[in-house]
């Protein structure tokens, strides 16, 4: 029996010629290729797709062990000539008869389209190169905060093992029960006492695009931040500017408490955690492994979850549950 006439189907019946990927599924490539297909680390920045992203993983897995044969060197050779024989026909049709008449006749004569095609040519090429070039600066903009970060860690490290707490400045202790706000309380400061005790160089407690001066954004010290970093426990420690902190500070409207920080271009923020790891989150949302005090939850970064076990906006420091996740400025 011939199947000319028949659509190419693979044998659970599925009609491959109208297969398509939805757009979830598009989507879940996406993260995995901005992660460069780290799965671990696209699933925690993205823990509710973590079956769709699994999914595609594997799928690429196998594209990538496919064997495929080698090719034919004579195909190659004679690609490349193909190339370079258009390449300089290309070359030739550019340059000009010094004989030729300098008047529209000469230039029609097969000349003045390639004018056209050489100004769309540069047009396109500035169109696109420009947009790539700030992409280039962000990722590289991005990879200099988180190296910063890393020597954050090493300087907490040492901190940690030299006074055995967590970094706080000298003399602030301030009582939580008593502020009405997170604006009266500045907790990156702490940070500061790093640079004193020169377990890191002054720059290392912002990120290079800060331009506040309000530096990282930093967990409030309590025994069991002191506990997660000497004992190995993966939680956020550090990060980009609080963006939400900041809008308020500002006397702005916090509407949104699902955003990124302003630092690179909100596209998300890099996270120190306790074991000294640092990653690139596109979203302040994660998920938190159990501790003693907690089981395994999502929480957002940026928010206090209060008495009540919410995390519904910017309470009062007297209403911080005090185990949760909270960075702040």
């Amino acid at each position: 029996m011939t199947r000319d006439n028949e659509h190419d189907s693979n044998h659970q019946g599925i009609d491959r010629a109208n297969a398509t990927l939805s757009p979830a599924d598009c989507g879940a490539i996406d993260m995995l290729i901005e992660h460069g297909f780290d799965l671990d680390a696209t699933v925690a920045a993205n823990p509710t797709q973590a079956s769709r992203l699994r999914a595609a993983h594997t799928l690429f897995m196998r594209l990538d062990a496919y064997e495929c044969e080698a090719p034919d060197a004579s195909l190659v050779d004679a690609t490349l000539a193909r190339i370079a024989r258009d390449d300089s026909d290309s070359q030739a049709r550019m340059r000009f008869d010094a004989n030729a008449d300098n008047n529209t006749t000469g230039l029609t004569r097969g000349r003045w389209h390639n004018f056209i095609g050489l100004a769309c040519a540069a047009i396109l090429i500035i169109s696109i190169s420009i947009p790539i070039a700030s992409y280039m600066q962000g990722r590289s903009a991005d990879a200099r905060c988180g190296n910063n970060q890393r020597e954050l860690a090493g300087g907490i490290t040492s901190y940690v093992r030299d006074n055995n707490r967590m970094p706080i400045a000298a003399g602030f202790s301030p009582d939580l029960s008593a502020l009405t706000s997170w604006n009266d309380y500045k907790s990156a400061k702490h940070l500061g006492s790093l640079v004193d005790g020169q377990y890191c160089a002054e720059g290392c407690v912002a990120c290079g695009n800060d331009k506040t001066g309000e530096g990282y954004a930093y967990q409030v010290p309590t025994r069991s931040s002191h506990f997660a970093w000497s004992n190995g426990v993966r939680a956020p420690a550090i990060a980009d500017r609080n963006p939400l902190i900041d809008l308020s500070r500002r006397g702005q409207l916090v509407g949104v408490l699902v955003i990124n920080s302003p630092e690179h271009g909100g596209r998300g923020q890099n996270v120190l955690f306790t074991d000294g790891s640092v990653e690139f989150l596109g979203s302040p949302v994660l998920i938190i492994p159990a501790t003693a005090q907690m089981t395994s939850h999502i929480e957002n970064i940026w928010i206090p979850m209060d008495l009540g076990s919410k995390e519904d906006g910017l309470d009062s420091p007297s209403e911080w549950l005090g185990f949760d996740v909270f960075l702040t400025q």
